[in-house]
């Protein structure tokens, strides 16, 4: 009886002591740091490393390993190590994102807690990986890529000859080691509650009306009618309408900028970017067809070419989101509404363009194989469903906007074929392949156009010539992926043939430019407008190689006008100006013109290679070295209030792209120069290069802007 009392009054006193929570055995160090939570016991990496995409390292326990303290020792030890960290670092409900260190000054934006700078430094992204694949980095440039091109072509010491193409340029360990890690961008933690935080009402609608403009007439994703109805009730999808932000503040007016309390058009994409991925990586979106259209504009951003999340890899994700939804397979024999089908082939056939797009601007390989897809064409039904919003907001559906999203996509469909048959490692010996049969297709397809959709008088409007204008130039670019010459002398004569037709796109691709130049339009043109211009340039420069001093004359002047326009899309699609400012270099130095900064102990290399020049014994050596450090030096200090000078800098003789020392969203992920042509031709070019065709304009005013 005694025992039995014994035992209950036992339970009872252990039932009522208080419940002690459970704290984990083991701890990593990124965690520990935070004085959060860690699941490292369950495995590893942790929750928060995962999310946070840092090493996670378990500490060391020293419990048993050290002389105990006394208890005031301890009390003191406490004390001191109490910070105010402490009080705001426990954010359950936050997540890490990884942002340059640039002020956003919006009058919007979310405020969050910074991580102390010893913690950022202690996980700074890439501080472990550099120790565990040492210093074993390379750029690709793919055989497509106009710049992979450029540098087989004429910096090559092959004699001017394309073929086999190199493809992989490793960076030297000097360089590897060199600002690539210091200037990564701090960890910092952005919360839930900041990504859904949305600009005021007045400039939503400018951004919404801008956006309806300007984006969606190429790339339809969006149902307008629902989009209408649920943003005037304020509850549209705040990922989507982050994305949309993204694109629209990529080619609205300054004033737009300004007026959201953005101090540059970087800040600004920056801003949205963030907080739609903060959104996408919490899985905040449940609704499958927005969320494939956010992750799809989202592929429009575009932060340097060291960013792992770039434009490449967002629509990586879009099209494995499409996928999986089945959006590739034919409709006809599902249950879907018509307007759920006319939606699904508008997001599809959008993601397939700019698919067939980007591998053939960065010399990727197509995700998207035709021989695994069914779905019916579009057609002009798929565009009407949503067009009652009755919002004047959203501009209205018209002829031309319907004939550009369908002739794009079929275009793109030839552009794959292109790409395949010209580029791939193992080209199918398919007739549907060969060159002639190809540019067979790309001559019925123009054929075929509507009267809205062929070449017409440019305006100040977004009119149908606008729009026309865009396509043809994709258009023009596909001629010279398909044509641009292997070799710059000595061509067979099918490759003579395939040269004209290649040299005939590019001039049609300048006098576009200076089209769109002349009334104002190039900073509303679509971001395939870069390669097409890039490409051009590419054979513009070729020609200046070749001996005919007529022709080299006109292709100088023809380069300048390029030059010139990728100078207005750099102030709206960044990689133009990086793609803006290897070519000003390229040029500068093919004309014999000025002397530019120059990298390492190279110093003005215009003089050697003026020197060179005349010695036609001169050897070809070490290319491949200088071109794998061109390659890695690359970058410079940009803004957008340098973007506004670039126009002015093309004329510059002597520095041609000086610019101020000030932070451009990707001047954290380069080196001091842009693409050193310097060291890329110093060993590589100099039996290439042509006499001198004449000199650059005169500069604008004296600092050459």
């Amino acid at each position: 009886m005694a025992d039995s009392q014994s035992r209950q009054s036992s339970v009872r006193s252990s039932s009522a002591a208080p419940i002690r929570t459970r704290v984990a055995r083991v701890a990593c160090k990124a965690c520990h740091a935070r004085r959060v939570k860690c699941d490292a016991a369950d495995g590893q990496p942790c929750w928060h490393c995962r999310t946070r995409d840092v090493t996670c390292e378990l500490i060391d326990s020293k419990r048993g390993k050290y002389a105990r303290r006394s208890t005031a020792q301890r009390v003191s030890r406490r004390q001191q190590a109490q910070s105010p960290v402490d009080q705001h670092d426990t954010m359950h409900d936050s997540i890490a994102v990884i942002t340059p260190q640039s002020n956003e000054n919006s009058q919007y934006q979310g405020q969050s807690q910074p991580v102390p700078s010893n913690i950022a430094q202690n996980n700074e992204p890439g501080s472990q990986q550099q120790s565990l694949s040492g210093n074993d980095k390379s750029y690709f440039l793919g055989d497509s890529s106009s710049l992979s091109y450029i540098v087989e072509m004429i910096c090559s010491p092959r004699g001017g000859v394309s073929e086999p193409v190199k493809v992989h340029y490793p960076i030297p360990a000097s360089i590897a080691d060199r600002a690539i890690i210091p200037t990564r961008p701090q960890v910092e933690p952005l919360r839930v509650q900041d990504a859904l935080t949305m600009p005021p009402k007045e400039i939503s609608d400018r951004l919404v009306h801008t956006f309806f403009e300007i984006i969606h007439p190429p790339y339809p994703v969006i149902d307008r009618r629902a989009f209408s109805e649920l943003y005037r009730q304020g509850k549209a999808p705040p990922m989507l309408l982050h994305a949309m932000f993204l694109v629209t503040f990529i080619l609205c007016d300054e004033s737009l900028i300004q007026a959201a309390g953005f101090s540059d058009r970087t800040a600004a994409r920056k801003h949205h970017y963030l907080r739609a991925k903060t959104l996408y990586d919490v899985d905040h979106e449940t609704d499958r067809n927005v969320l494939t259209a956010a992750i799809f504009l989202l592929g429009f951003w575009w932060n340097g070419p060291d960013d792992q999340k770039d434009s490449w890899f967002w629509l990586g994700c879009a099209t494995s989101c499409a996928q999986s939804l089945g959006m590739y397979r034919s409709t006809v024999a599902s249950r879907l509404s018509p307007e759920k089908r006319a939606l699904r082939k508008r997001i599809w056939w959008s993601i397939y363009t700019r698919d067939r797009h980007t591998a053939a601007c960065l010399g990727k390989p197509c995700r998207i194989r035709d021989e695994d897809c069914d779905i019916e064409p579009l057609t002009e039904e798929d565009f009407y469903f949503d067009d009652d919003h009755n919002d004047p907001l959203i501009t209205r559906q018209e002829e031309h906007h319907t004939a550009l999203a369908i002739e794009m996509a079929k275009a793109a469909e030839i552009l794959g074929d292109i790409v395949i048959a010209e580029y791939s490692p193992r080209r199918p010996d398919l007739e549907q392949y060969k060159p002639d049969r190809l540019k067979q297709r790309l001559e019925q397809w123009e054929a075929q156009l509507p009267k809205c959709m062929q070449r017409a008088q440019l305006d100040e409007t977004l009119g149908p010539a606008f729009w026309a204008t865009q396509l043809h130039m994709a258009y023009q670019n596909y001629y010279i992926l398909l044509f641009r010459p292997k070799a710059i002398e000595d061509l067979t004569p099918s490759e003579a043939e395939g040269d004209i037709w290649a040299r005939r796109a590019a001039d049609s691709i300048t006098r576009m430019t200076e089209d769109l130049l002349a009334v104002g339009a190039m900073s509303k043109s679509q971001m395939h407008i870069v390669p097409a211009v890039f490409g051009a340039l590419s054979i513009h420069t070729l020609v200046i190689c070749r001996k005919d001093p007529i022709r080299r004359q006109l292709a100088g002047n023809k380069s300048r006008q390029c030059i010139l326009a990728l100078s207005e899309l750099a102030k709206h699609w960044p990689v133009g100006l990086w793609i803006m400012r290897f070519f000003g270099n390229l040029m500068r130095r093919l004309t014999g013109q000025g002397s530019a900064v120059s990298a390492g102990s190279i110093v003005d290399v215009t003089s050697r290679i003026a020197n060179c020049n005349r010695n036609e014994d001169s050897t070809l050596t070490e290319v491949s070295r200088a071109t794998s450090q061109t390659l890695a030096e690359n970058g410079g200090p940009f803004t957008d209030a340098t973007n506004a000078q670039v126009a002015g800098a093309v004329m510059e003789t002597n520095d041609l792209f000086q610019q101020p020392a000030d932070q451009f969203s990707f001047d954290n992920f380069w080196a001091e120069d842009t693409i050193d042509v310097d060291l890329l031709l110093q060993h590589g070019l100099c039996p290439l290069l042509p006499g001198n065709f004449g000199t650059f304009p005169p500069m604008s005013d004296p600092q050459g802007f």
